[in-house]
């Protein structure tokens, strides 16, 4: 009987070791991570795929750090002229690019969150760029430079978000539910330039152009832009 106690607690340690042993290899496998201020640093790809890459220019103090966890995913940053990128990659498949350089020091964040997410953020010339994607198929652009700033936004599933800025102007887009389409685009010396579409609707506006509002499913699409505003 003893024998038969000491075989069973034997079986089950054994078994509690081997559980614990799956769990650590999968949450360590679908992880990566990097960071650096003057080297070239890439990890991964993790057993599922998850890829992370760190690019720092020696002409530093720069500051790059990325983060990829899920099948395939990928999250790069690059800094140089003492910039700072960031990037955060979650999900299957999902892409997360920031991107940040030129003299005065810029600053670039994206975070791609869902299955096949895409995020990109580019900064120049002292600028300032933050892309958030989040949710399945969302995808979110922010593009600044010469000492401008791009804010781009994109939640729920299929949403757009795209924000460009230039010449010291700056630019929001934000869309939010399924569907959604957000464009803003500032390229005149300190102009302001806002989109913002929820539920399935389309709102882009530019400095340049007549703003479309275009509204869908009891939701909002509101411009403001020194060519006019709509909703």
């Amino acid at each position: 009987m003893q024998t038969r106690i000491v075989q069973v607690g034997a079986v089950i340690a054994a078994v509690s070791l081997a559980l614990i042993v799956a769990r650590t290899e999968a949450f360590a496998a679908g992880k990566e991570s990097c960071s650096t201020t003057t080297t070239d640093v890439s990890t991964g790809p993790s057993a599922d795929g998850a890829v992370a890459t760190c690019d720092a220019a020696t002409d530093g103090p720069n500051g790059a750090m990325a983060k990829a966890s899920g099948e395939d995913a990928n999250a790069t940053a690059e800094a140089s002229d003492g910039s700072d990128a960031k990037a955060t990659a979650k999900g299957g498949h999902s892409d997360s690019t920031a991107e940040a350089e030129g003299t005065g020091g810029s600053m670039a964040v994206s975070s791609a969150k869902g299955d096949d997410a895409d995020a990109t953020a580019e900064a120049s010339g002292g600028s300032d760029a933050k892309a958030t994607a989040k949710g399945d198929d969302s995808d979110a652009t922010a593009e600044a430079e010469s000492g401008s700033m791009a804010v781009s936004s994109a939640k729920g599933k299929d949403s757009d978000a795209t924000a460009e800025a230039a010449n010291g102007s700056n630019a929001q887009a934000t869309a939010s539910g399924t569907d959604s389409d957000a464009e803003a685009s500032a390229e005149n010396t300190g102009t302001n330039v806002t989109a913002l579409a929820t539920k399935g609707s389309t709102a882009i506006g530019s400095d340049t152009s007549p703003p479309t509002c275009m509204r869908r499913h009891g939701g909002k699409a509101i411009v403001t832009s020194p060519m006019g505003n709509c909703e």
